[in-house]
């Protein structure tokens, strides 16, 4: 009984790993069909999308590509539109942390460390804000409000997060060869699988609402 168990397990183990550079041969084709700049974000709400289907049997091996496409098609302009609101935030945090290149004093150090503290928050924030626009159908606003207040909830899952795209980045360290077959599926499986785990615990305290695409 243990050998057909263990045998389950790696064959478990193995289709995963197909799916995982499946999905990433998806995803590196619809970045090109985007023109890489508008393809990106579309391309990974797609990927997060198929990931967490497949996570939650939503959606079997033979449903991928068609789940895919359609959720590319579908979110094309408004994932990209979710990218452009990321990027600018993110870019006046960079002109901020210029900006106070010139000051000196205490003024400084306060408006340093707020920096800090608040590019900390949207780092973090991104961790979670794809998994939270594929898992739920909110408004910007409340995708952003929803990504931040997760992860402040969620310490210990955004350390697991962290500390699992640690062990990511050394294996595929360990072995190259694997960076264009498996990257980024690979963290979306980490990530989505942390905030699934997330998003029951919360659902199940009614903190959130759920509301699938």
């Amino acid at each position: 009984m243990g050998k057909v168990l263990n045998r389950a397990k790696f064959y478990l183990l193995l289709e995963w790993i197909m799916w995982l550079a499946y999905i990433n041969l998806l995803w590196l084709a619809s970045v090109m069909l985007g023109l890489i700049l508008f393809g990106v974000l579309p391309a990974t709400v797609a990927m997060f999308t198929v990931v967490r289907d497949l996570l939650i049997k939503e959606a079997t091996g033979k449903q991928i590509f068609k789940t895919f496409f359609l959720t590319y098609k579908s979110e094309f302009l408004k994932s990209n539109a979710m990218g452009l609101i990321i990027v600018s935030i993110g870019a006046f945090l960079y002109l901020d942390f210029l900006f106070i290149q010139n000051m000196a004093g205490v003024s400084y150090y306060v408006l340093f460390t707020g920096l800090m503290f608040i590019s900390l928050v949207y780092v973090i924030a991104l961790l979670y804000i794809v998994p939270v626009y594929v898992h739920y159908n909110l408004s910007f606003y409340q995708y952003f409000r929803h990504a931040v207040l997760i992860a402040m909830v969620s310490p210990i899952m955004t350390i697991l997060m962290l500390l699992g795209l640690m062990i990511l980045y050394f294996l595929l360290l360990s072995i190259p060869g694997l960076i264009p077959f498996i990257t980024t599926s690979s963290i979306a499986l980490i990530l989505m699988s942390c905030t699934l785990a997330v998003f029951r615990r919360l659902e199940n305290k009614q903190y959130v609402t759920p509301s699938s695409m």
